[in-house]
């Protein structure tokens, strides 16, 4: 427990601890000492003198934000003495500030300028200057405009890009009165700012203000203000919206709640106006004569009840397949899989995490029981080591790199392995570079070189992991012949960097790793999980705080649609569906007859697909998903679902896999309903209902229960999202103490078995969720890929994401504010390449693969190796997915997303 110490503040006694900031133990006291400078988010700076206090036994006036609190500490902060020297310093700030506020933004300056009687300009001493000044306008950022006539010189903008966001882009030009803001060497525009406008939530005085929608935003007239949670990545960003005339209009980051405490990125900050898309679907559409129509809500639903009912009765359950959706709430994705299960009669149901993380979760549950990250996102700060491998993490997850950030600024170790190069090798101690596809390899390389040097942690070994030492003697007997020398040969990494990297991680006192995609999403992504949790193990870098292995989810609810059940082989809470005590449990709460339930493992996304080419699948329930544009081999996916009897699909916007529907239902955004999300450290989150639904739409779980009702078999469901999130935990086992209630501020971590548990943030502290409560090692070989480059196909093409987009981009290339950014597809290829092809930055390509070609445009770059490239997937004009192909990973089902043989050809 923390010391106690008194204070006294103009009179006040306060109960505080030692050693914290003056003026923010003021203001938690209700002691609203004046300041513009400082923030408490941010390192004191005594730039404004506006904080000013006299200390008792100090020598004159003393700024309050840069003082410590000290145990019997007398503080005066406010007498005719003080008030006069603020009244004077503000009458200063006035002299050259341009008072103009259009009233689109907060303005602290005029709020003192209110207190203290100086809106009349007579009452001021100094004359106005700003006429004669010819200050700086910067509009050349897409979202955001610098006034320098409005700017104080506080220091929060730089300090916010700097200490909280991790960029250090802004600073100061000039000297004295003409001194202003630059970002990178001049203009905004021309600078590495990636618009997460951080400066524009901390600037005091509206000179740094955003441009979406300012033209139209009155403070006075924000109809309300709605915290949710972020609707783009999976950090779980806790924003806070605003509503004029039933539009959003500001999305503001809400600070002193984790995860986030206030930072946003670009998507959370100015990603929302997809909402208000006038292309949102509005009206329930049938295809009739080859064309979609629109129609009601009865007759859509009379058709869709009828057509699975006809293929129930004569090609029975399995005939039929669903995929739920990581961007709708727990709430929907629990109905559609209760609707799956109790109405359809099948498990053949999935999503798109069997795209990105199914090789993780399948490692993870084999070797430590559980397919969760085992840290929360703050510890990315506090780590001593962090090994980032197959994850682009500030571009993907940009708010958990702020911590990462803030960890490398105070020391910590970092190791990144990519082949591709990525903005986290700025912040790495060591960057590994392998071949795409080597990554056994060079893992294995990794492990030889701990056992080489005697790196292991015995104790670990001996007391967590089953089968201790001879367990470990297997994994010492695989790994022997991986040398660095010999895994250099294979992976083009150098011997001393993957002794370098083995000794950094070993070494440490905690170490964590954030693995991804670029590890998932390969025919062997089983195990390259398997030997990265191998290295774990044997070094005992996990089941301590600060220490585990951690897969960021891509989207805002994949870890949620999995806990729930949206699986094929599990009921909510990762029970497994042979599990017949579960079924029986489940039957109950659900007053269906046990019998019912499927119990045989069902279809996973790839999977369903190849059985709908085939003619097994007939019909299809897609809720929220594309998987014209995220299934490999886009050819074969059309094919399949052109190959459907009965196709629906429900969504906000048509797409490109609206075309093969019979019926295209319209639902709701994150910001028309209530529900909740779960981000990647396991964190339950609130989403709340901002604006309405346009035109017709409907919320997805209501659409689903109405689907039930016209199939002649009532669910029964709760009728709110609050009793459906009760449901939730009555059957999922890891949430059955929270509630609606206990998360109104800020979310809860899982497990969290009864209604008192506080949650947990590191998971595996005492026990392995395994039978045996150890972890077990899986020693793994490396094998060459599949598919290889040959002569005809000489490069091996990468893909992934990109800062400004989300997965196809249905949402996020709705936003003029990201696609001002970027909004056109590219391949990135080596200079080397590109001279020896006499291909030339900016020219147009074409790729081609065995399975497909697409046209794209080159950028030339050193961030890839010789006869690698890169394509982000978010395009569809340019759908790499085109060149991909559909086999899986034995283990996981996953499909090889990364690694796809083809040529490039100038056009």
């Amino acid at each position: 427990m923390s010391e106690k110490i008194h204070i006294t503040i103009d009179g006040q006694q306060i109960l505080t601890e030692p050693g914290l900031n003056l003026l923010q133990v003021a203001r938690d006291n209700n002691i609203n000492i004046p300041g513009l400078c400082y923030h408490k988010r941010l390192s004191p700076t005594g730039a404004c003198r506006l904080c000013l206090v006299k200390v008792e036994g100090m020598k004159g006036i003393q700024a309050s934000c840069a003082l410590k609190t000290m145990d019997k500490m007398e503080v005066t902060a406010f007498d005719e003495e003080l008030d006069s020297m603020r009244t004077e310093m503000i009458d200063y700030l006035l002299a050259e500030h341009n008072e103009d506020n259009d009233g689109s933004y907060e303005d602290e300056l005029l709020e003192l300028v209110q207190q203290y009687d100086l809106e009349d300009q007579k009452s001021r001493s100094f004359p106005d200057i700003t006429r004669e000044l010819n200050f700086r306008i910067d509009d050349t950022s897409p979202v955001l405009t610098y006034d320098a006539s409005k700017c104080i010189k506080c220091f929060r903008c730089i300090k916010a890009c700097d200490e909280i966001q991790g960029k250090n882009i802004l600073s100061f030009s000039d000297r004295g009165i003409d001194s202003h803001i630059i970002a990178g060497f001049d203009f905004w525009g021309n600078s590495e700012c990636d618009g997460c406008g951080e400066c524009i939530q901390l600037c005091p005085t509206g000179a740094i203000v955003e441009n979406p929608h300012r033209d139209m935003i009155k403070l006075d007239q924000i109809e309300k203000k709605v915290q949710t949670t972020c609707p783009y990545c999976g950090v779980g960003c806790q924003i806070e919206l605003l509503v004029q005339n039933g539009r959003i209009v500001r999305s503001n980051g809400v600070e002193g709640v984790m995860p986030n405490d206030g930072r946003l990125c670009v998507k959370g900050r100015f990603g929302y106006d997809y909402v208000q898309s006038e292309e949102r679907l509005t009206h329930p559409l049938i295809k009739k004569n080859g064309e979609f129509v629109r129609a009601s809500w009865d007759e859509a639903l009379e058709l869709i009840a009828s057509q699975f009912n006809k293929i129930l009765d004569n090609q029975g359950p399995d005939a039929l397949g669903g995929y739920g959706s990581a961007k709708c709430t727990n709430e929907d994705n629990y109905i559609f899989q209760k609707f799956m299960r109790t109405v359809l009669g099948t498990n053949n149901q999935d999503y798109c995490t069997r795209l990105c993380h199914a090789s993780t979760v399948t490692a993870m549950l084999k070797s430590i029981g559980d397919g969760a990250g085992s840290n929360s996102i703050e510890d990315f700060k506090t780590t001593d080591c962090l090994f980032i491998i197959g994850n682009n993490i500030i571009e993907t997850h940009p708010i958990t790199a702020t911590y990462v950030k803030e960890g490398a600024r105070e020391g910590q170790e970092i190791v990144v392995v990519d082949p591709k190069w990525t903005p986290a090798v700025k912040y790495a101690n060591l960057w590994l570079q392998p071949k795409l596809g080597t990554d056994v390899a060079l893992l294995n390389g990794l492990i030889h070189v701990v056992i080489k040097e005697e790196l292991i942690d015995t104790d670990f070994i001996q007391k967590r992991v089953e089968h201790g030492m001879e367990a470990f003697e297997e994994l010492r007997n695989v790994s022997q012949k991986y040398t660095p020398e010999y895994v250099e040969e294979v992976t083009g990494v150098a011997a001393h960097d993957i002794e370098k990297a083995a000794r950094i991680y070993a070494k440490a006192p905690t170490a964590m790793i954030a693995t991804g995609m670029g590890m998932s999403q390969q025919v062997t992504g089983t195990n390259n999980v398997f030997s990265l949790i191998n290295l774990m193990l044997i070094t005992g870098q996990i089941g301590k705080e600060r220490a585990g292995i951690d897969p960021p989810r891509g989207q805002n609810n994949v870890q949620g649609t999995t806990d729930i059940g949206v699986s094929p082989t599990n009921y909510p809470g990762y029970i497994p569906v042979s599990d017949e005590e579960n079924r029986r449990k489940v039957a109950k709460i659900w007053d269906v007859p046990f019998e019912s339930l499927p119990s045989k493992p069902g279809l996973t996304t790839i999977e369903i697909i190849q059985a709908a080419h085939e003619g097994n699948i007939k019909g299809m329930y897609i809720m929220g998903e594309n998987p014209v544009m995220t299934d490999p081999n886009q050819s074969h996916t059309i094919e399949a679902l052109e190959n459907l009897d009965f196709l629906v699909v429900q969504d906000i916007f048509h797409t490109e896999t609206t075309p093969y529907a019979d019926v295209i239902l319209p639902a709701s955004s994150f910001a028309e309903k209530d529900g909740t999300f779960v981000n990647s450290d396991r964190r339950v989150l609130r989403v709340r209902k901002a604006v309405e639904m346009p035109g017709n739409a409907k919320e997805d779980w209501k659409i689903i229960d109405e689907i039930a009702n016209r199939m002649g078999k009532p669910m029964n469901n709760p009728g709110t999202a609050s009793e459906i999130f009760d449901e939730i935990a009555r059957v999922t086992p890891i949430m059955a103490g929270i509630s609606y209630d206990r998360i109104k501020q800020e979310g809860i971590q899982w497990p969290c078995p009864e209604k008192n548990h506080p949650g947990t943030s590191t998971l595996f502290l005492e026990k392995f969720n395994t039978a045996s409560g150890k972890a077990k090692i899986f020693p793994v070989e490396y094998v060459p890929q599949s598919e290889s480059v040959s002569e005809e196909y000489p490069f091996m093409l990468n893909t992934g994401r990109i800062l400004f987009h989300y997965h196809t981009a249905t949402m996020s290339r709705r936003n003029k504010a990201l696609t001002d950014y970027e909004n056109e597809a590219y391949v990135l290829m080596h200079p080397y390449d590109a001279s020896k092809k006499d291909i030339h930055h900016g020219e147009n390509v074409r790729i081609t693969s065995s399975r497909g070609s697409l046209d794209t445009h080159v950028r030339i770059s050193n961030q890839v190796l010789e006869k690698e490239l890169f394509m982000p997937f978010h395009f569809a004009e340019a759908p790499v997915n085109k060149l991909t192909r559909n086999e899986m990973d034995p283990d996981s089902k996953i499909a090889p997303f990364k690694l796809s043989a083809c040529k490039v050809e100038k056009i």
